[in-house]
């Protein structure tokens, strides 16, 4: 039985892939997938770092209001960067950690797979 956690990565997700088909032509959509994984992570800091700094610079903006049309505005930008980058963190967490666990959990890949004839 294969457990859920059998692929924790595109590349392990692939290579067990290429180990059941015996065969190498899932090679260039591992590579294309290991390269989009760690653009993402980058992608995930730098949208982490510039939703902090952002997250900041509305808050000093909401203690500084004097006006309550100010307040309100810097509260509303304040909620949609949060959601934003919560929303962000998430899907780039789901593709590059558990999309693989999913497909590998449910063979996906490998149900039309028709073994070729030896002989």
């Amino acid at each position: 039985m294969q457990s859920l956690f059998a692929a924790a990565s595109w590349t392990e997700f692939f290579g067990n892939l290429q180990d059941k088909l015996g065969s190498d032509k899932y090679q260039l959509l591992a590579d294309l997938f290991n390269v989009l994984s760690i653009v993402l992570w980058v992608v995930l800091g730098i949208v982490a770092a510039i939703g902090a700094i952002y997250a900041i610079y509305l808050g000093i903006r909401l203690a500084r209001a004097e006006e309550q049309g100010k307040r309100d505005e810097a509260k509303k930008h304040l909620i949609t960067v949060a959601i934003a980058v919560g929303v962000t963190i998430v899907l780039i967490l789901f593709f590059n950690t558990f999309l693989p666990m999913i497909l590998s959990a449910f063979n996906v890949g490998l149900t039309n797979y028709v073994p070729p004839a030896k002989g």
